[in-house]
């Protein structure tokens, strides 16, 4: 099964983000502890999507898709924005206070810990964030 959502980089379309994600979890009786953790994860990496990828220009498209197959569950997020890959980020000192910490780079951390495997590919022009949990 695959399910689509077409947004754009604009923070309100975070409701729309929600409601597909929980119809996805619903429809597919994800359990409620792995369904919070899919929304954590998916959507820092949709927000970092939103608030960095195109600098000045609203109106940018951004594409979820989602796969159920064999067991797991398979985010893919797209973007024609700047290149960035997240994966190359290093993980933050959690062990500091977070008035101490460096302000960004808890959403991918937080992704990494709560998916089963995270991959990253520049195709053409697009950002492509594959995000892939395994269910128990």
């Amino acid at each position: 099964m695959i399910r689509t959502l077409h947004i754009t980089n604009d923070l309100a379309e975070l409701s729309s983000f929600e409601e597909f994600l929980q119809k996805v979890c619903s429809s597919w009786g994800i359990n409620e502890k792995t369904a919070m953790e899919l929304h954590l994860a998916v959507e820092e990496a949709v927000v970092n999507v939103i608030q960095y990828a195109y600098p000045g220009k609203a109106g940018q498209p951004v594409d979820l898709k989602v796969q159920y197959d064999s067991g797991k569950i398979i985010f893919t997020l797209t973007d024609e924005g700047a290149c960035f890959d997240p994966t190359c980020q290093e993980d933050p000192d959690v062990t500091l206070g977070a008035e101490e910490r460096p302000v960004g780079g808890l959403g991918i951390f937080l992704a990494r810990k709560l998916m089963s495997e995270i991959y990253y590919e520049r195709t053409g022009d697009k950002n492509v964030l594959t995000m892939i949990k395994e269910l128990p």
